[in-house]
C-alpha cells in the first residue's frame, strides 16, 4: 500500500529528496510537500479549489497563491495530504475502479451517519473513520 500511496502523491520524481520508505515522508513533511503534490491528490478527488483548500484549513484564496509562486505546503498541510492519499489507495483496493470510489465518496454511507464522505475529508477524525469504513467494506462487515 505504501507504494500505492507514492504514486497517487506522483512518485519519487515529485520530491526533491529519494522517497526510499514510508518513513521518508517524516522528513518530507517536515520541509512540505510541493505544491504540485498536493494539486495530484486534489485532481484524483475530483475536487475544486475550494473544496481541497477547505479540506487543508487554508483560504481559496492562499491555495491560488501558493499554487502560482509554486509554493511548498506546511508540515501539517503535508500530513492532510498524505491522509488523502491514504484514502485513495485504500478506496481503489476496496472498489477497484477509480468511478465507484467517486460516486461512494458523493454519496450518504449510513456507518458515517448518512454524511458524505467527501465532507468528513476535512478533519482527522472524520478521515481516520473514512478508513475504517473502508476497512470494514474490504473485509465484508456491515457498513
Amino acid at each position: 500500500m505504501h507504494t500505492k500511496i507514492l504514486d497517487i502523491l506522483g512518485g519519487s520524481k515529485a520530491f526533491k529528496q529519494n522517497v526510499d520508505s514510508f518513513l521518508s515522508f517524516i522528513e518530507i513533511t517536515e520541509t512540505g510537500f510541493p505544491i504540485a503534490v498536493a494539486q495530484r491528490v486534489q485532481k484524483r478527488l475530483n475536487l475544486s479549489n475550494k473544496q481541497f483548500s477547505n479540506m487543508l484549513s487554508l483560504s481559496e484564496s492562499t491555495f491560488q497563491r501558493r499554487i502560482k509562486n509554486k509554493s511548498s505546503l506546511s508540515t501539517g498541510e503535508s500530513e492532510k495530504v498524505v491522509d488523502l492519499s491514504k484514502i485513495i489507495a485504500k478506496g481503489q483496493d476496496v472498489f477497484e475502479n477509480d468511478d465507484d470510489f467517486k460516486t461512494w465518496l458523493n454519496s450518504p454511507v449510513l456507518a458515517l451517519g448518512n454524511k458524505k464522505p467527501l465532507d468528513l475529508l476535512g478533519s482527522s477524525i472524520g478521515r481516520e473513520e473514512i478508513l475504517n469504513v473502508l476497512f470494514r467494506i474490504e473485509h465484508g462487515i456491515f457498513s
